[in-house]
């Protein structure tokens, strides 16, 4: 049986996931509607959607292996990390697309590639998704690799088979998930520092010319700075954290653990609040369900 300070941060943790789950499932409910009536989906969104299901089955792998893991220690999960390693590096690369997205659509800046790119860019998402569907796949042949090494009989051989599956993971499988999770990562951050810079410069621009701080379109600037700074802090402590744990992991049976993983998946869980409350379709659904359940 777990002490009472790991089975506190449990429940905090299970808590925190089961509220990202129900914010994902809304995104993912209300956008894929749209998208059986219409028949089509604006590029964001279809990002939106897509990184809602990315982060929805995350957050079910994480909750699913952690427990797992703790209860049956003795068990193989080996399916299970497949399942989460696909996801994570999906909802990287989607948080990815999804920053560069706005990176080329809400940027002020007049460089010949930031206009060709905007032209561009929509045309392209369903792609850019697809390709990351295919990158993320790839994490899955070194899992494919852990599951058909069997031990073989013997001490020494025993012992030799071990040693060959820890350089294996020492040397291909733990640089290659560092590879799949910082491209996107630096990927990301370029561009979210691109944006932040742009409408810093258009906000001083605006502070010349409008009447005053209260001024609808400076309010949305300001809005739109406050958020993007809180996504660079949320999502850089998520990567930073989850690099941590995979260099140097933590036994799950210390309470250190599972305030790693509330730390870590914090992000996760309170970021698609912003994304529901940033968007005016999303922010229409959740008042119309709130007000009217039974026709939502």
């Amino acid at each position: 049986m777990p002490s009472l300070l790991i089975l506190f941060f449990m429940i905090f943790f299970l808590l925190e996931s089961m509220a990202g789950i129900i914010e994902n499932g809304f995104i993912i409910i209300v956008l894929a509607r749209e998208w059986v009536r219409c028949w089509t989906l604006p590029p964001g969104d279809m990002i939106l959607v897509s990184l809602g299901i990315s982060r929805f089955f995350l957050q079910w792998a994480t909750v699913l292996s952690n427990f797992y893991r703790y209860f049956f220690p003795n068990n193989r999960r080996l399916y299970m990390i497949m399942f989460w390693n696909f996801t994570s590096v999906t909802t990287f690369w989607f948080t990815t697309w999804l920053a560069v997205f706005y990176c080329v659509k809400i940027s002020f800046f007049t460089h010949p590639i930031f206009l060709w790119l905007k032209w561009r860019i929509s045309r392209y998402v369903p792609w850019l998704l697809l390709w990351s569907l295919l990158i993320s796949t790839l994490i899955l042949i070194p899992s494919f690799l852990k599951i058909y090494q069997l031990p073989v009989t013997g001490n020494y051989s025993e012992k030799t088979t071990l040693d060959n599956i820890r350089a294996l993971h020492m040397n291909f499988y733990l640089p290659l998930i560092m590879l799949f999770l910082l491209v996107p990562f630096l990927f990301f951050l370029v561009s979210t520092i691109l944006l932040i810079s742009s409408l810093c410069l258009h906000f001083r621009n605006m502070q010349h010319h409008s009447a005053g701080p209260q001024d609808p379109s400076m309010q949305v600037h300001i809005t739109t700075l406050k958020s993007l700074f809180f996504f660079l802090i949320l999502y850089t402590s998520f990567v930073l954290s989850l690099i941590t744990a995979i260099v140097a992991p933590i036994s799950i049976c210390s309470p250190g653990f599972w305030v790693w993983e509330v730390v870590t998946y914090a992000g996760i869980s309170i970021h698609p609040a912003f994304l529901i409350l940033n968007s005016a379709k999303l922010r229409r659904a959740l008042k119309k369900m709130l007000h009217d359940p039974e026709a939502a």
